[in-house]
């Protein structure tokens, strides 16, 4: 049944994602072909306002992709579980746990999609022969810069924000879902519920990263102290105790707001 659910969920919201990450990819072949590959080698004025205002604009269409993905993911979760489709829904033979559950990995699959379309995307705009040539030239000089001993512990840090991307995609779900749950609790202004909920929430989670970076002397602060004076100091250990603190955090943060979520759902379910 848990199957049948995913395949279910997934069927409803993969034609608007799909169209929203097709356009992103167009988009970012034609931004290679007409803009960063037609870069000189040695950019003048012109061509420097050129590549920020690229960036820019691009920046701004993966923070769409993402939010867009995001947003079909909270409507679909809302208008299956909360509105009157939700009365078809919970006449279903399906445990409460099993809705969230099914919702929680078909959302979790399309943000990991999310998140390296929009890797690849990036690679697409950034992979040009200056680049390129320049680094394979450098490679060993590079990885060393960062302060990555050898190749393999630079593959191994690739994998690991693999991971973290994959964990990172179950807390977005897990959180735009519990403020979706949350927002029920708003009787006569869900929609608005959900929204106040979902910013606390991202706030509670950014005050409680920002605490422990200051405990852990991660900070902004910090980097810059350690890259003048510190000579212990390289970029690929700050970003593995970035990366570790973040992996904790987040696996802390998507259990509390899952076991929140699955109580809430259990005890109460306004569809008024």
């Amino acid at each position: 049944m848990l199957g049948k659910l995913i395949r279910y969920d997934l069927k409803s919201t993969t034609r608007f994602l799909i169209v929203i990450h097709i356009f992103l990819i167009i988009f970012s072949i034609l931004g290679r072909i007409f803009l960063t590959g037609r870069f000189p080698y040695e950019a003048d004025d012109i061509s420097e306002l050129l590549i920020a205002l690229t960036f820019t604009v691009y920046i701004i269409l993966f923070a769409g992709a993402s939010f867009g993905t995001l947003l079909v993911i909270a409507v679909r979760f809302y208008k299956n579980l909360f509105s009157d489709e939700g009365y078809l829904t919970n006449t279903l033979p399906v445990t409460k746990g099993m809705h969230l559950l099914s919702k929680t990995l078909s959302g979790t699959i399309w943000c990991a999609i999310d998140a390296f379309i929009l890797y690849l995307c990036a690679f697409i705009l950034i992979a040009i022969p200056p680049v390129t040539e320049a680094l394979s030239a450098h490679w060993g000089e590079f990885i060393r810069l960062l302060g990555f001993s050898s190749q393999s512990s630079f593959h191994f840090f690739l994998l690991y924000m693999v991971v973290l991307t994959f964990i990172g995609a179950v807390v977005n779900v897990v959180s735009i879902q519990s403020a979706v749950i949350l927002g029920q609790l708003f009787n006569g202004h869900k929609v608005l519920g959900a929204v106040v909920s979902y910013f606390v929430l991202t706030t509670i989670s950014s005050i409680a990263a920002t605490i422990l970076m200051g405990i852990y002397g991660l900070l902004t602060d910090n980097l810059i102290i350690g890259t003048v004076g510190n000579s212990d100091f390289t970029f690929a250990s700050y970003m593995t105790n970035i990366l570790n603190l973040s992996f904790a955090l987040e696996i802390v943060f998507a259990i509390i707001l899952y076991i929140i979520s699955y109580i809430i759902m259990k005890k109460k379910i306004n569809l008024s």
